[in-house]
């Protein structure tokens, strides 16, 4: 178990360390290019620390763990609007009124609509795989072309990050991207050793530990985002990951490890914890209120009350038959 442990440890630091190198390099180039703070926060940051998932994904479902794929992509989901949004509106209140924050929350809670309608009546097939990637590649183009002009005031953090020197941009992008996949193999591996050593199943070690590790570049995203007080970045990251995991992440597992039917650990309880993620998170953004201790807090207990009904075992699964059975009943005909 030792040995476990220490492939976790070794592959969550490479990952943070390496996201985070990736992310100063593509916010230096992104600000050099005049980008606009919530186009950054989406594209820039929110893919690109979402890196760790795709990896953590493609070699889950390209090694036969596809159910360690499902539950690290809807497990990040959920961490990243319950935990890791919430930690740093404890520090700083995150506004949500930037514009177009509206449409694209509306748009991660449509991808989260078609990833439990897809995954509960089709499976996460080949087919489905494709047309998740062409959806993300159309998604980013179009959220380019609209948003791409920064029409507001640079600050002093801005200025600092685009006077990085080129040599230096270049160099930690190239960390970023050499760090990302070796990190991603070291969580697969002590994940996967651990969950046997524990009697674990794979699809609780990629809800639970994968999960948390894989959003820790997001929470460090977020939180410097939240201390420089850019709720634009810290927003679009949030949001941008969530659409990546579902699209990219989602995309790329269905084609590498094609499954008909997921897990009811996922369809009966897991992926409805991810939709009330989407939709509260989504409320607050149409509301235009800022995500501050009290949201905060509401937020990380939702996030424990999901950890405890992932460990016992909770289940959405009959709630529709206690709605439709009675109704549908018709007296007998004595």
């Amino acid at each position: 178990m030792t040995g476990s442990i220490a492939f976790l440890v070794i592959g969550f630091a490479v990952l943070i360390y390496s996201g985070d190198c990736l992310v100063r390099g593509a916010l230096a180039a992104a600000y050099k290019s005049n980008v606009s703070p919530l186009l950054v926060g989406i594209l820039i940051v929110g893919f690109g620390t979402s890196m760790p998932e795709f990896l953590i994904g493609a070699q889950a479902a390209s090694s036969g763990y596809s159910g360690l794929a499902h539950g690290n992509i809807i497990g990040s989901n959920i961490a990243n609007i319950f935990l890791v949004l919430a930690l740093p509106a404890l520090i700083f209140p995150i506004a949500t009124d930037a514009p177009r924050m509206r449409a694209t929350a509306l748009f991660m809670l449509a991808c989260t609509a078609a990833w439990i309608g897809v995954t509960i009546f089709f499976g996460l097939t080949q087919i489905v795989g494709m047309v998740f990637i062409v959806l993300l590649a159309v998604y980013a183009v179009i959220a380019w072309m609209i948003a791409r002009e920064d029409t507001t005031e640079d600050t002093k953090e801005e200025i600092k990050i685009m006077n990085t020197p080129v040599w230096r941009m270049i160099m930690l992008i190239l960390i970023g991207l050499v760090g990302l996949p070796l990190g991603g193999r070291f969580l697969v591996d002590g994940g996967i050793t651990l969950g046997h050593e524990l009697n674990a199943s794979e699809r609780i070690v990629g809800l639970t530990v994968l999960a948390f590790g894989s959003s820790l570049p997001e929470l460090g995203a977020a939180v410097a985002a939240s201390v420089r007080k850019q709720s634009d970045v810290a927003m679009g990251n949030i949001i941008g990951a969530c659409i990546f995991n579902i699209l990219g992440v989602g995309g790329v597992v269905g084609i590498l490890g094609p499954r008909t039917a997921l897990s009811p650990e996922f369809t009966a309880f897991s992926n409805w914890a991810m939709a009330l993620a989407a939709i509260l998170v989504t409320i607050v953004i149409f509301l235009h209120r800022r995500v501050g201790i009290a949201t905060g807090l509401i937020f990380l207990v939702l996030y424990g009350v999901y950890l405890l009904g992932l460990v016992n075992n909770w289940s959405f699964e009959g709630v529709g038959d206690l709605i439709i059975a009675p109704s549908a009943q018709t007296p007998s005909a004595d």
